[in-house]
């Protein structure tokens, strides 16, 4: 059975709002789409939510993640913690993008398809798209603002690695002009690292993930570039929208 093929219906029509969302945005390109779709695949699921509890992840890998800002404590306190996400993520992120200690941690923790996590994430997200995320954070978990964030958060991760000299390496210099998957979902998963990690790192990943994520990215991306768009067809088809129509004309065609 195909990744596809397993995912809900829910999960499925929240792929149809990404991909209207990357039409509206001017992204046409299909292993471009396709790409962040096999990003999101490994982040939520094609459902937007908040960030995960930590309850039942061991010390171990907790520790792996957030290095210094868990590494002054012992497995005893670090058990207590985690079995209070609120306290957890006002620990862990009290200092991330913009946090100012406090609540923050837990306020702007991770959420939507991607995971948007950060004060000044938030910030830069709803001047952006034009919604006040900032004053109402679960508000990126709502579809149509959570495909809103995802594609301005890829376009911008995108500019920034052309910027940086690295967006090259993935055989293109722009959003629209990728030739491949592969190429295409190791830009993406570049884009939501962040553009100060190494076309190396990146590449060396997907040689061999050792965590797993860029794996499942590159295992999916086909299928949800192929199959996918096959069944958003005959999503629009069941509920005519010309929009959503438009939409995969441009997929296809691209």
């Amino acid at each position: 059975m195909s990744y596809y093929a397993t995912l809900s219906s829910t999960q499925k029509k929240n792929i149809a709002a990404i991909v209207k969302a990357a039409n509206e945005a001017g992204i046409t390109n299909k292993f471009a789409i396709a790409g962040m779709l096999a990003i999101v695949s490994k982040e939520s699921a094609f459902l937007p939510k908040d960030e995960v509890s930590y309850a039942n992840t061991n010390n171990s890998r907790i520790r792996k993640v957030f290095g210094s800002r868990v590494s002054h404590l012992s497995d005893a306190e670090l058990n207590k913690l985690k079995a209070d996400k609120t306290a957890f993520f006002n620990l862990v992120y009290a200092k991330t993008a913009g946090n100012m200690g406090g609540t923050d941690g837990s306020t702007y923790r991770g959420r939507g398809f991607n995971q948007l996590t950060g004060r000044s994430n938030y910030k830069t997200y709803a001047d952006i798209i034009g919604e006040d995320i900032v004053k109402n954070p679960k508000k990126v978990n709502d579809v149509e603002t959570a495909a809103k964030v995802l594609i301005a958060y890829n376009k911008r991760g995108i500019d920034h690695l052309k910027r940086k000299g690295k967006l090259a390496a993935y055989n293109t210099d722009d959003i629209n002009g990728f030739k491949t998957s592969k190429d295409a979902t190791m830009a993406f998963y570049h884009a939501t690292a962040g553009s100060g990690k190494s076309v190396s790192y990146v590449k060396g990943l997907a040689a061999n993930d050792h965590l797993g994520g860029m794996t499942r990215a590159l295992n999916r991306v086909n299928d949800l570039m192929l199959e996918g768009v096959k069944e958003t067809l005959d999503l629009v088809k069941k509920k005519p929208l010309i929009t959503a129509l438009l939409t995969i004309t441009l997929i296809v065609g691209s």
